[in-house]
């Protein structure tokens, strides 16, 4: 018995053409939307990148040498280059006299002040048969008691010696006139004795405090000059990569506070690429990067999305970071000067303060790195049309236990996920 299967064969011919075509929809649509929302791009010049400690030098000093090369690895307390001090022994013995005069002074000033006040005797009684003119005597009188009245604000240092002793003067001139006009047949009458007084006034406070403070800066300033002239090793403050700042050769003279290398911390590391703003806004934190860096296929986390440092707030550090410098390296000199005058009698306490101040201001700015051969803190992206200043900077977290070594400045070939 014979089937007929045309009707069949037609209806499938009809109606699964229409289902292939709408199986092959779906699937043109979901590799679409696969695509969509699965896109990924790459930078392939991002670069590991760690936070830069500076090695400087203590006091004005000469390299002498470079014991290890820009972009070596050293580990913490490794030497990176010898210095020589240009502090001399006659500089130091300069300063050793200068703490001396400093404690000198400053005993005298704990002592108080010494003053000598000339005391008159009461002048001898004239004699009966001739008595002096009123005149005189009032003349004489007023003298006595302006000469008093000098006397103490003297001792009270409201007036200086000079004024004292023209009181003094003046009162023996009006006794002495007097006696000159009193009548031949008295007895003449002999000047008043003066006779005179030493006291001993109590330290002024002030005086005392500014005098220690002399005495202290003089002393700091030697315990620097010698800590300075003991320097001959400039070490690596933590393990990673030596960056020599700009300048720094041999036979190349710094000074005090200045940076002799930046050290990248092998402690903090982390990668750090340049995209541009409409593919940062897809990127967000916390997600799951994965790159490649030396062959070594790596996963991260993003860490940070932030713009770069622009081109003239960098400027305005690097100046501020100069000024510092040169405020460091003046500041030893500024104490030495200020010390040098300790001796005399506690007259340049102000300029000593002054002088502190300025050693304060100095040592105040030193702790930045110097610019010159240190890496980038950021990596290059190869999207060529994304100037710098148009740029978002993605910091990628670097997975612990490797079995390998990481050095700031190695490349590495980021795979981005865009989540919109």
């Amino acid at each position: 018995m014979e089937v007929d299967i045309t009707k069949k064969v037609q209806y499938l011919m009809k109606y699964g053409l229409v289902g292939l075509i709408l199986i092959a929809v779906l699937c043109a649509g979901g590799i679409y939307y696969y695509q969509h929302q699965h896109k990924y791009f790459n930078v392939y010049d991002a670069q590991v990148t760690s936070s830069l400690v500076a090695a400087k030098v203590h006091g004005n000093a000469v390299i002498m040498e470079k014991v290890v090369e820009d972009g070596e690895h050293v580990e913490a307390g490794d030497v990176i280059a010898h210095v020589k001090s240009t502090v001399t022994d006659e500089q130091i013995a300069n300063l050793e006299q200068t703490v001396a005069l400093s404690q000198r002074n400053l005993d005298e000033v704990k002592k108080g002040q010494t003053v000598t006040v000339a005391v008159p005797s009461p002048a001898p009684a004239p004699a009966a048969s001739a008595p002096r003119s009123s005149g005189s005597s009032q003349s004489v009188a007023s003298a006595e008691s302006r000469m008093n009245r000098m006397n103490e604000l003297f001792e009270m240092g409201a007036i200086s010696a000079v004024q004292r002793d023209a009181a003094v003067s003046a009162y023996h001139a009006a006794v002495a006139a007097a006696s000159s006009s009193a009548p031949a047949a008295s007895a003449p009458s002999s000047s008043p004795a003066v006779r005179y007084q030493t006291t001993t006034q109590p330290p002024d406070p002030k005086a005392v405090q500014n005098a220690e403070l002399q005495l202290k800066q003089a002393q700091a300033a030697l315990d620097n000059a010698k800590q300075d002239a003991a320097e001959t090793d400039i070490v690596a403050p933590v393990a990673g990569t030596v960056y020599y700042a700009q300048g720094i050769d041999e036979g190349s003279t710094v000074k005090a506070g200045e940076t002799v290398a930046s050290v990248g911390n092998a402690d903090d590391i982390w990668i750090e690429a340049k995209v541009s703003p409409d593919k940062a806004a897809k990127i967000r934190l916390g997600q799951f990067v994965s790159y490649e860096i030396e062959g070594h296929q790596l996963q991260g986390s993003v860490q940070d999305i932030q713009q770069p440092v622009k081109k003239d707030d960098q400027a305005s550090a690097d100046g501020a970071d100069a000024a510092a410098s040169a405020g460091n390296a003046n500041a030893a000199d500024a104490v030495d000067a200020n010390g040098a005058g300790a001796g005399q009698n506690g007259q340049n306490a102000q300029s000593a303060q002054a002088g502190t101040a300025d050693a304060a201001d100095g040592d105040a700015a030193n702790g930045q790195p110097a610019a010159g051969n240190q890496p980038k803190t950021t990596a290059e992206v190869t999207d060529a049309d994304d100037a710098d200043e148009d740029v978002m900077i993605i910091r990628i977290s670097i997975p612990s236990g490797l079995n390998f070594s990481l050095k700031p400045g190695m490349k590495a070939v980021v795979k981005f996920a865009m989540n919109g």
